[in-house]
């Protein structure tokens, strides 16, 4: 696979976490906390939790994946590229299977509970990704130089 692929494979990662970081759990967050709790069906002190949480492995798996991307771009920086990998491969399984067990454990509403799920399935099916596509950078076979 083409480093140029890698790059864009790890950058929309980072896109995805971190927009969703910004735009839908910082928001909610800082915002109206009250309709969003209404809106998933839970007590404003469970939606807080559960924000906190999706916001640290938002961090975590979009921060890989921008080290991850440094790791591609930037000659001698292939150590920060293999945590990223590490860090962007995990925290999408971790996000996807907390997302997965929110939506069939926590969430009261039925429409929010299929969408959480469905997310639950696909990100950690991009963090497997993240994991083969970083191959080379976690392996140290990959040089920039």
């Amino acid at each position: 696979m083409k480093t140029r692929t890698r790059i864009i494979y790890f950058s929309f990662i980072a896109l995805i976490m971190l927009s969703e970081l910004v735009t839908s759990n910082l928001y909610s967050l800082f915002g109206n906390l009250e309709n969003t709790a209404d809106i998933m069906g839970v007590t404003v002190a469970e939606e807080r939790i559960r924000l906190y949480i999706l916001i640290v492995l938002d961090i975590v798996a979009g921060g890989g994946a921008l080290l991850a991307v440094t790791g591609y771009v930037r000659a001698g920086a292939a150590n920060l590229g293999r945590i990223g990998v590490t860090m962007a491969a995990v925290g999408m399984v971790i996000y996807g299977c907390y997302q997965f067990w929110a939506g069939t454990f926590q969430l009261g509403t039925e429409s929010m509970q299929n969408l959480t799920r469905t997310v639950g399935i696909i990100y950690p099916l991009i963090g497997i990704g993240a994991w083969f596509v970083g191959r080379d950078l976690r392996r140290g076979t990959f040089d920039n130089e």
